[in-house]
């Protein structure tokens, strides 16, 4: 192969790493923000916003997402079991920037941290754990105190 045909070769390999980079971020599956109710700085999430329905399967997640006017980030409640639930400020102790829920973990797109869904740093830069809030509940709802 000669020089142009090698360059040639490697550009157009970039430009198809890019265009499948791009179709497979498209197909990733996006965040959910949960519908809530806001009174006396408790953040009610119904449990049924755990519950997807896709066709005629029932699927439940992992976890949602809320939105808060107190907080520039999001937090994210994870669903640990049948009556457990954890609820962690989606930003990063390490830099500030918004972190992102991938599956029983969070990670940091900036430097790499990454998190337990009960906000644990597990791999750093960052050293300290992530802040987490007060989270009740009844057969019914999930009640977050800010």
């Amino acid at each position: 192969m000669d020089r142009k045909e090698f360059i040639k070769t490697c550009c157009l390999a970039g430009l198809g790493t890019t265009a499948l980079s791009a179709v497979l971020q498209g197909c990733a599956a996006s965040n959910y923000y949960a519908k809530t109710i806001a009174a006396n700085n408790v953040i009610t999430i119904g449990k049924s916003e755990f519950v997807q329905v896709k066709k005629d399967k029932t699927i439940l997640r992992k976890y949602v997402l809320v939105k808060v006017d107190k907080f520039n980030f999001p937090i994210c409640i994870y669903n640990l079991d049948q009556q457990k639930y954890s609820a962690i400020l989606m930003e990063c102790t390490h830099n500030s920037c918004e972190l992102r829920p991938q599956g029983n973990y969070v990670v940091c797109p900036c430097h790499g941290s990454e998190f337990s869904n009960t906000g644990i740093v597990q791999n750093p830069p960052a050293e300290k754990n992530l802040q987490t809030l007060h989270i009740t509940s009844d057969n019914e709802n999930i009640y977050l105190h800010l």
